[in-house]
């Protein structure tokens, strides 16, 4: 079945989930973008007009992701730095299966270009030294996602956010806050 009458990001969003669900039964590597097209129910043009690569579909699928997280992070008014962690792993915890199914296809090294991305877009122009803390912080994130996603995520928001305040120290301020 062809779609007809939708918009790009209709379009980037049916092959991106076309993409996850093929990757729940079988490896990255062995889907092709004829599979792709086809779940999606688009023509390989279309899979061509908006993305270069396999690859190119995760990080949309992460960059989706963290827009729907930062709007839900400028949503709280006087927002905490334990509000900030637990609003993060929930939203994350939402798409386990997806992001579960994208770590054990390896790859989870394209939240880090995600994450820097997105949080560098977020402050603008920076000197080098808030470049150095900005880099600092995407790292923490990406590597406290990548433990969480090595076993399972099993451990809770609750319990990843209260983990993350008792490790940073005092009067510490991430990024959106």
């Amino acid at each position: 079945m062809r779609r007809k009458n939708t918009t790009t990001e209709m379009m980037k969003e049916y092959i991106a989930e076309s993409l996850l669900i093929l990757m729940s039964s079988k490896p990255y590597t062995d889907i092709s973008i004829g599979e792709i097209t086809t779940k999606a129910g688009v023509n390989r043009s279309t899979y061509y007009r908006n993305f270069k690569s396999k690859d190119e579909i995760i990080k949309f699928y992460f960059n989706r992701i963290m827009l729907e997280y930062i709007d839900d992070v400028k949503k709280v008014k006087n927002i905490t730095l334990r509000d900030y962690l637990y609003i993060m792993f929930s939203h994350f915890y939402i798409y386990k299966r997806e992001l579960l199914s994208i770590n054990v296809n390896g790859l989870s090294y394209l939240l880090l270009d995600t994450l820097n991305e997105t949080f560098t877009a977020l402050t603008g122009y920076c000197t080098f030294e808030e470049q150095y803390k900005l880099y600092y912080h995407t790292g923490g994130i990406y590597n406290t996602f990548l433990l969480w996603f090595s076993v399972g995520m099993q451990k809770s928001p609750e319990q990843m956010s209260e983990m993350a305040v008792a490790s940073l120290p005092k009067g510490f301020q991430p990024m959106l806050l």
